[in-house]
């Protein structure tokens, strides 16, 4: 067995390596998505974001209802890198891209008739493609976690992030409509799919038929289908009966608020899938014993920033708006401080979940969201009755609570959790909101004099 130095150091070198460029690309990735709000929102209606909002929404949807848990198979099996073996997880992975995007276009009228937004027809069917261009990619985008890649990855998405902007921004000076969004979706897609076959090594697959990997595959996917059906339930509630009670209008404010949270959440859950949980799964498999030296140490100063900086989003949430945005977008500031609650407590239920799965017990993930679909069931009729759409979003908000007690709880026999460590984190979450808070508090005023 490796020493206890050895694993560490090794893990050390792992996620700084990693982490590294992901939080360089990570920023950049921010100020993308910074960029792209503030200089879309000048050119498109609320309309637009509200209509493309709806849609990421139901292709959330139809994609949670068949999920499969790729990225856990692949990335733990010990045949990760067999060519025949990969061969058939893809032709698996493609026809269930080219079944969803066809199940799309075809439910397009019935999802206008359902939301009563006939509107949203066209643009729902034609954004299906991008479904079955995500279907078509190379599994490379997965392998490469086996082998130090989630550098290159970072920057594939950031890089493919900069492209999408800018067709959004051209096509959205020529054509003032949602279509313009519809576009750079399916090009960014379309280039997505080239690029994971050029940039990555033994990237091309050929369709392979093999009944035992495919069973085996299926045996492992139940558990993740039931919890991703779960999870469905759980985090596109409120999307769903929000995009049925709001205006498109009023659904593209919550839209907004809802891309600002997710930046943090992004680098939360792109850091802990790409660079910690690879680093988790070897450990266990062979030195399981210093898992609980490298749960914390490998990514404890990171951990302790994305505390900061989710809490300090909390607390400005509503200024943060008023600055950066026109007059009409000023409803989405309390939107924001809301759903910026669940990002700060998202990332160490995450991180407990991902451990979990690590070690082998893909149950866990489906325990956190049956806790999680039990609060969702007892907070949300309660929290709508007594304050309507704000309730609803705030219960979602806090949907992370159960799921960390819960995933909290079933890990303590590996013996890696610390109280004090955890404790440490929400205190640095509440003391930045409270700062944050403070600062809005007194800059608001100021902020809106000169408006």
């Amino acid at each position: 067995m490796p020493s206890l130095s050895a694993t560490f150091g090794h893990a050390r070198r792992l996620v700084t390596s990693r982490s590294g460029v992901l939080g360089l690309t990570t920023v950049g990735s921010m100020v993308l998505r910074l960029v792209s709000s503030l200089v879309l929102t000048r050119l498109l209606m609320p309309e637009a974001f509200g209509m493309v909002g709806i849609i990421t929404s139901l292709f959330f949807v139809i994609s949670m209802l068949t999920d499969l848990g790729f990225q856990a198979y692949i990335v733990r099996d010990e045949r990760g890198d067999d060519p025949h073996f990969l061969d058939v997880i893809w032709t698996v992975h493609a026809l269930r891209g080219l079944a969803l995007s066809a199940i799309g276009i075809l439910a397009a009228p019935l999802v206008g008739w359902l939301i009563a937004k006939p509107a949203i027809v066209w643009p729902f069917a034609v954004a299906s493609l991008t479904l079955a261009l995500n279907g078509l990619t190379s599994l490379t985008l997965i392998t490469a976690l086996r082998h130090d890649g989630a550098r290159k990855l970072s920057l594939l998405d950031l890089g493919t992030g900069v492209f999408q902007l800018a067709v959004n921004i051209t096509f959205a000076v020529w054509l003032r409509s949602v279509w313009s969004l519809i576009i750079a979706m399916l090009l960014q897609a379309l280039l997505r799919l080239v690029l994971s076959y050029l940039i990555f090594p033994n990237g091309f697959r050929r369709p392979a038929r093999d009944a035992a990997i495919v069973k085996e595959f299926l045996l492992f996917s139940r558990v993740i289908a039931a919890s991703s059906i779960i999870t469905l339930a759980v985090s596109q509630l409120d999307k769903l009966v929000l995009a049925r009670l709001f205006t498109l209008q009023e659904f593209g404010l919550y839209g907004l608020a809802l891309t600002l949270a997710a930046a943090p959440l992004s680098f939360g859950e792109n850091y802990i899938s790409r660079v910690i949980y690879p680093i988790y799964s070897s450990t266990f498999r062979n030195a399981p014993a210093e898992l609980p030296y490298v749960y914390y140490a490998c990514r404890w100063q990171t951990t302790l920033l994305y505390a900061a900086g989710s809490g300090l989003l909390i607390g400005i949430g509503s200024l943060l708006i008023i600055v950066l945005y026109d007059p009409r977008y000023a409803g989405a500031g309390v939107f924001l401080s809301i759903l910026a609650v669940g990002s700060a407590l998202r990332f160490p239920s995450f991180a407990i979940a991902e451990l979990i799965t690590a070690c082998g017990e893909v149950k866990g993930t489906l325990r956190g969201n049956v806790a999680r679909l039990i609060w969702l069931a007892i907070t949300a009729p309660i929290a709508f009755w007594w304050f309507g759409a704000l309730g609803l979003v705030a219960a979602v908000a806090l949907i992370e609570l159960p799921a960390f007690a819960s995933n909290f709880w079933f890990a303590r026999k590996y013996g890696v959790l610390n109280a004090r460590k955890e404790a440490a984190y929400f205190l640095i979450v509440a003391t930045a909101a409270a700062t944050g808070f403070l600062i809005s508090t007194v800059l608001t005023p100021l902020v809106l004099n000169i408006h």
